[in-house]
């Protein structure tokens, strides 16, 4: 094998984590901009819900075909909810860690949690969309 056929597929986890990050931010935004639109018809907590759930499917499209670039499958999609339920559930464990344990601020705690959430997330949604860790194909 050469080299160059070598660089590529090392480099390529670290591409699509740059668009994982990329288009992670705009998930935010656009989610974000749901929860201000439904806000003006529902209280903050169901607009809240509401945009949190768009998101995940947003997530799943966005990922699947630009981060990943696998087809958008359904039996895909009904499982990528189980990122974000562990996401939510590893930043819960940080926060009391940090917080409980490491006696962080419990306003600043939450801004130390992204540096593992996130890797943590990429990991878990190309696992799902390709069923692979960091094996490239």
């Amino acid at each position: 094998m050469s080299t160059r056929g070598r660089d590529s597929r090392v480099q390529r986890p670290w591409r699509e984590f740059a668009r994982f990050i990329l288009f992670g931010v705009v998930n935010l935004i656009f989610t974000y901009l749901v929860y201000l639109i439904l806000r003006v018809f529902l209280p903050y907590p169901a607009a809240y819900t509401g945009s949190y759930a768009g998101g995940i499917l947003i997530s799943y499209v966005l990922n699947a075909r630009f981060v990943f670039k696998e087809k958008l499958r359904i039996t895909k999609a009904l499982q990528y909810p189980i990122v974000y339920v562990s996401q939510y559930l590893l930043g819960m464990a940080l926060l009391y860690l940090l917080v409980e344990i490491g006696h962080v601020s419990s306003s600043l705690a939450p801004l130390v949690i992204p540096v593992v959430t996130v890797p943590a997330t990429f990991i878990l949604s190309r696992y799902l969309i390709k069923g692979l860790l960091f094996c490239p194909r």
